[in-house]
């Protein structure tokens, strides 16, 4: 079955160095990172990649297709954004790593830096790392992110920081903590676009993406206030007293 399963990238210009990475994840905290810098930092659209034997999915919006992995950059910007909204199943998660890596390799990027998000990390404002040690030198050293104390990776993020542990090339995955009972934790989001601009010196406005945080919180509040008063009043309802005779 692997052997049927591919991808297939086009490029219209060749990828930057450092290659900055989000799929699919709790909350949509990786996806809603990128999705704010490409805007903020008005990358363009350079490649997109192509799938064999996974899942089809093909997302769209205001009824226009677009292409569910895509490359952004721009002459400006010493990185390129790999934006995936691909859920790649498990089982499949090793050929998509790998044909990933291969083009890495091909391409000759030297840095990967991937974005995610688990649930219920504590403390909930700081952002955490598993990264190779050249990495650590060369990325992390005198910031303040915390390292994972424990645990696994699963996917195609574990795929590619394993190829690290051997290989020259430097990966470090990037985690913020995310509350998994919403469909979009903004909060989570504006953590990891801080730790990028932390990470890379990106001078990126967040007020519009901290609005946007607040209002989501508020909502979101708000809703699970509702419910929680709607199944209390259900709960009522149920205590009866039986007055019947035998």
């Amino acid at each position: 079955m692997s052997d049927e399963l591919s991808i297939s990238v086009a490029t219209e210009e060749p990828p930057e160095s450092t290659l900055i990475v989000t799929f699919p994840g709790p909350g949509m905290a990786g996806i809603s990172a990128v999705q704010y810098l490409i805007e903020q930092l008005s990358l363009e659209e350079t490649g997109h990649i192509q799938t064999t034997g996974f899942p089809a999915v093909t997302p769209y919006v205001d009824g226009v297709p677009y292409h569910h992995t895509r490359l952004f950059s721009s002459p400006e910007f010493d990185c390129t954004m790999l934006l995936s909204e691909l859920p790649i199943p498990i089982q499949h998660s090793d050929v998509f790593g790998r044909d990933l890596l291969r083009w890495i390799d091909e391409r000759a990027i030297e840095e990967v830096t991937l974005l995610t998000s688990i649930p219920w990390l504590e403390p909930v404002n700081d952002l955490y790392y598993v990264a190779s040690d050249d990495y650590q030198e060369s990325v992390l050293t005198g910031s303040s992110l915390v390292p994972l104390h424990g645990g696994f990776l699963t996917g195609s993020n574990a795929s590619l920081i394993a190829h690290a542990m051997d290989t020259t090339l430097r990966v470090g995955v990037i985690a913020s903590s995310v509350d998994p009972r919403l469909p979009l934790d903004a909060n989570a989001a504006l953590r990891l676009v801080e730790g990028l601009e932390q990470l890379y010196g990106f001078a990126v406005d967040t007020d519009e993406l901290r609005e946007f945080a607040d209002r989501t919180h508020q909502y979101y509040e708000g809703l699970t206030a509702q419910l929680e008063a709607q199944q209390e009043a259900r709960n009522r309802s149920r205590v009866t007293d039986d007055y019947g005779f035998m």
